[in-house]
């Protein structure tokens, strides 16, 4: 049964992260995230009885390119326990794409993201987190923060000569990402796929040192 969460007993969890002015108004409670730009910072999602507290909107570089803000991605924290969090909303992106000569298109699929997460639960190379559905049905998916650099930011910041690089760093760098391609063979045996390979989609997890896969929600199709 799910728990019903008070106003107030939100405002008290969510105290210590709220501002002076924040504080003296009611708190904008969420529980259905279809139109998610209505979700602002400062707003609590309800997901399964569980209060989340939105942060910031995600942003996205890629190889060199200035950030894009991803709306339907929320930093957030759980009410519950303090722990970070990335809400991924409900958003069905399309877009055709080409390589050489053949047309396919490429859209997100949260199910499919839903069906791996559960898949990878306790896969190292992988993030984790759970599925739920909000009371409308969307298929929203709440991950686990993963604190540290991008292995494409990683390696642009290493400053020293290629000789250094090549013997003191590549040797641990290929290692972990030969695990990574490994992840992907898993992935492959159970019939999935990740669908949006990139270096910048491989987190280095400053607790564990690990590599890890992030951002598979994107699926395609092909016609021959």
């Amino acid at each position: 049964m799910t728990e019903i969460i008070s106003q107030e007993n939100i405002r008290q969890m969510a105290s210590r992260w709220l501002t002076p002015s924040q504080d003296t108004h009611p708190l904008r409670i969420h529980t259905d995230t279809t139109d998610f730009f209505r979700l602002e910072y400062g707003d609590v999602v309800v997901l399964g009885g569980k209060p989340y507290l939105v942060r910031h909107n995600a942003k996205e570089g890629r190889f060199g390119i200035d950030d894009d803000v991803k709306f339907w991605v929320k930093s957030a924290i759980d009410l519950k326990n303090g722990n970070r969090k990335i809400i991924k909303l409900v958003f069905y992106e399309k877009f055709k794409s080409r390589i050489g000569g053949i047309e396919f298109d490429c859209f997100r699929s949260p199910k499919k993201e839903a069906r791996i997460l559960s898949l990878v639960a306790s896969h190292k190379n992988f993030m984790h987190g759970y599925s739920i559905e909000d009371e409308k049905g969307n298929l929203v998916r709440v991950l686990d923060f993963i604190q540290g650099k991008s292995l494409h930011s990683y390696i642009e910041s290493l400053n020293m000569d290629h000789q250094a690089y090549f013997y003191d760093h590549f040797p641990g760098i290929m290692k972990q990402f030969i695990e990574c391609i490994m992840a992907i063979h898993f992935l492959h045996e159970h019939g999935e796929k990740h669908g949006d390979i990139r270096r910048d989609h491989i987190l280095i997890d400053r607790n564990s040192g690990q590599y890890r896969w992030i951002d598979f929600d994107f699926n395609y199709q092909h016609r021959e």
